[in-house]
């Protein structure tokens, strides 16, 4: 057969799609999926993100077409996927939002697969060539990340190989991406991820993941995106694998609890191993707040030691904050900013709650008849999905857009980057320059805020 696969934008509000030129990274799923493919199948695919979608030639040369989709992208997904079966093509859904609304997202497609897909691809594809299908395609177990198929790493979908090969800014700018695990097992009860993984965690063998890091810099790679929901979540075996890769000599990038910082080995070892940013959910500076997402393990009292433990080591730190949980005021929002100001944080992605189907918060939300909207499409950074307890939605997006424009003012930029950090100055320049501008953009944008990610 001949597969199209197809990683979907999602829609602004205007109803036209979100693009870019460049991205700083990319994913890896759709190259994955191809090196799981057998060989008597040919596989091409497209990220929308950054690439056109050739509709027409789809319609001409796939037998079957795959989507993934999580978040906002899920409108777009169907979309497509209704638009490819009304053409007599195969349709095939997956991704963590696709498996938390198994029975939903059948209605568009041919086949789902539900959870990982290393176990039931194979079968799936099978079944399409046979002209049948099972419906639902869910494994009985999680793979253990052994013996993992590899990838084309120049065949990355956001990966502009002629610019890396040619320009060293831009091979400043990527980040290659890999996995050393998967899962969390927090309780946090928003989060699709740990709902999708049922509070699993998995890491991959050492050895076998130092020799992909080593594979990806013989081409080239010195820059690393680590796509781990929590790297970090199984401490000993972060340790094991991060003194192995003090002698690789990367850079890297990733996201982690703010418990990173609680324990100093694991943080000397996270140092010196190459990372130069973390992405923190930090969430809320509200016990309370926590507390009804069950993310109490946070401890809001100990986030100064914990960013300072953090900047001391020359890690550059991106805040994840949300706004208008049931801990929250009206005074939460310029107290979110003083502190954001008060402790240099570098960047700032801020969310409104989104209550992703099949998740605990979207059961409660629902249960209170506190759902604002049944979009899906519109579950994205900054929408009113769920009513506030203690605020209008109005009075939430307005705090919301006072918080973003205050943190990328140019007063807060000088506040936070002056005097600028003693260690690890290039991602500091970074950080001020990415800064700047989202400053710009929202300047030509007024509306765009929930975009920034």
């Amino acid at each position: 057969m001949r597969i199209h696969l197809i990683s979907p934008t999602h829609y602004l509000h205007d109803g036209s799609l979100h693009k870019t030129t460049r991205y700083w990274t990319s994913g890896i799923t759709l190259p994955y999926l191809k090196a799981l493919t057998p060989p008597e199948h040919s596989v091409t695919f497209t990220d929308e993100l950054m690439q056109e979608l050739d509709v027409g030639r789809v319609e001409r040369e796939a037998d079957v077409v795959g989507l993934t989709a999580m978040g906002p992208q899920i409108r777009r997904a169907y979309d497509l996927a209704d638009h490819f079966r009304a053409r007599g093509k195969r349709v095939v859904l997956g991704g963590t939002w696709v498996t938390l609304t198994a029975e939903e997202s059948l209605r568009h497609a041919d086949a789902v697969v539900a959870g990982e897909a290393e176990y039931v691809w194979e079968d799936l594809l099978g079944d399409l060539a046979g002209g049948r299908s099972r419906g639902i395609y869910r494994a009985g177990r999680w793979h253990d990340l052994t013996d993992l198929p590899m990838i084309d790493y120049w065949s990355l979908p956001l990966l502009k190989a002629d610019a890396f090969r040619s320009s060293w800014l831009y091979r400043k700018y990527f980040f290659w991406p890999i996995f050393f695990s998967r899962g969390c097992p927090h309780p946090c009860e928003y989060c699709a991820v740990q709902t999708y993984y049922d509070r699993t965690f998995r890491t991959r063998p050492t050895d076998e993941f130092i020799d992909e890091i080593r594979r990806m810099k013989a081409i080239g790679a010195s820059r690393f995106l680590f796509l781990d929901d929590n790297p970090i979540a199984h401490p000993e075996k972060a340790k094991e694998m991060l003194a192995a890769l003090v002698r690789e000599r990367i850079q890297w990038v990733s996201q982690a609890t703010i418990n990173v910082a609680r324990d100093p080995e694991l943080l000397d070892l996270v140092a010196r191993s190459g990372c130069r940013v973390l992405s923190i959910g930090f969430e809320s500076l509200s016990e309370a707040s926590l507390a009804s997402v069950s993310k109490q393990f946070n401890r809001p009292s100990r986030f100064a030691e914990d960013i300072a433990k953090l900047r001391a080591k020359g890690i550059q730190l991106i805040a994840l904050v949300m706004v208008g949980l049931d801990g929250d005021s009206l005074e939460t929002f310029p107290a979110t900013l003083r502190w954001l100001d008060e402790n240099k944080i570098s960047f700032l992605k801020l969310f409104t709650p989104a209550p992703y189907p099949g998740t605990k918060f979207h059961r409660d939300m629902a249960a209170a008849g506190r759902l604002l909207s049944d979009d899906w499409g519109a579950y994205d950074y900054g929408s009113p999905n769920v009513r506030p307890l203690n605020m209008t939605a109005d009075q939430m997006i307005d705090g919301f857009k006072t918080v973003y424009s205050g943190f990328y003012s140019v007063r807060s930029m000088l506040r936070r980057f002056v005097p600028p950090p003693r260690r690890n100055l290039l991602e500091a320049a970074a950080m001020l320059v990415a800064n700047a501008k989202v400053n710009g953009y929202l300047r030509r944008n007024p509306d765009a805020w929930g975009t920034i990610s």
